[in-house]
């Protein structure tokens, strides 16, 4: 018996409006140029950052994600990510707060859902084995002061990607590509010498695909035909 991912819902979800996809390339283009940047000592290209999450919070709305409170939880998730974008260099604790509020909102906004997700399923294994490895790299280097919040924003982390296989392989792609991005800075930041241009390409080459993906997850279910409240419709699924 193997979990298997199916689609939120029975009936078929209305695709994505051009325009959201639209958004979704000029976060990816403003990846692009952030990376071209680090590689290529180019500084002023690092105000790409700006572009990361702010056109996606255009795309939700453009998309009809604010008819749902799960849409405005999911844009507040996107406009503090924003903040640890822009103001993560002041301190890592702004980096790590900012964050951690984000998470916090995208749990939330993915909770009813957390029936159809891997949640208490073999599946999420693989998340917490993630969790496990990166934490016992990470903790270590970063000192007793940063213990508890980088065990709490890992936990939160990976709880936030479990749910977010409720919004199908999109949704499990996104959460997984998250964990890789915060990982690898975390490493970064603490336990190795990362060159610069590497961390760039690895964090930010999955953390902004991450973020599109999950709101891709988000939006499908967000626009799914009568779509359930209360997480009952099952999504994880064993078969022989």
């Amino acid at each position: 018996m193997t979990p298997r991912l199916a689609g939120p819902s029975a009936a078929p979800v209305p695709p994505l409006p051009r325009a959201f996809w639209i958004c979704a390339a000029v976060s990816l283009v403003a990846m692009a140029v952030n990376i071209l940047g680090e590689a290529t000592g180019a500084e002023w290209m690092h105000t790409a950052r700006w572009f990361y999450t702010p056109p996606l919070v255009v795309g939700l709305v453009l998309a009809g994600g604010l008819s749902s409170w799960r849409g405005w939880l999911w844009a507040a998730g996107l406009l503090l990510s924003a903040v640890g974008d822009t103001q993560g260099g002041h301190g890592f604790l702004i980096l790590l707060g900012s964050f951690l509020v984000a998470h916090l909102a995208y749990i939330a906004a993915l909770w009813p859902d957390r029936r159809a997700s891997w949640l208490g399923r073999p599946g999420a294994l693989i998340h917490l084995a993630l969790l496990v490895v990166g934490l016992a790299v990470v903790v270590p280097a970063a000192g007793a002061a940063l213990t508890v919040p980088v065990i709490v924003y890992g936990v939160v982390l990976a709880l936030m990607a479990v749910l977010a296989t409720s919004g199908g392989r999109v949704g499990l792609v996104g959460g997984l590509a998250f964990i890789v991005s915060d990982m690898t800075l975390a490493i970064a930041m603490f336990a190795a010498e990362v060159p610069e241009p590497v961390r760039t390409l690895i964090v930010i080459g999955t953390y902004v695909p991450a973020q599109i993906l999950l709101t891709v997850a988000m939006l499908r279910l967000i626009r799914r035909p009568e779509a359930p409240l209360t997480g009952r419709t099952p999504l994880c699924q064993a078969h022989q």
